[in-house]
């Protein structure tokens, strides 16, 4: 089943901050998040997860990989922690891999 947080993520990215967004589509490759977008110059990746959905290793190593090429990425479960995020410029999530934990 489609993930239904997805098209709410995207309209609020592009409605209230003025986003360039782009949704990846299930062709992409694995791990690749699942929105990625540019607000005001920064570029962020967001992998949206539903439900009871967990991060795997593969996405933990794409947000981490990302941060340290100087972007944000985030897991998101709605669209009031999508805002929270935004709003409060809160850091990007870092992953220790080798305890699966988040830093």
């Amino acid at each position: 089943m489609a993930n239904p947080l997805q098209p709410k993520v995207i309209q609020c990215l592009e409605t209230e901050y003025n986003a360039f967004v782009i949704n990846i589509t299930a062709a992409s490759k694995s791990g690749n998040m699942d929105v990625i977008a540019s607000i005001n110059g920064l570029f962020y990746g967001f992998e949206i997860k539903w439900k009871t959905d967990t991060p795997s290793m593969l996405q933990k190593q794409k947000i981490n990989a990302l941060t340290a090429a100087g972007g944000r990425g985030y897991f998101v479960r709605s669209v009031e922690q999508l805002r929270k995020i935004l709003n409060n410029d809160l850091p990007s999530e870092q992953y220790d891999l080798s305890s699966n934990i988040m830093l």
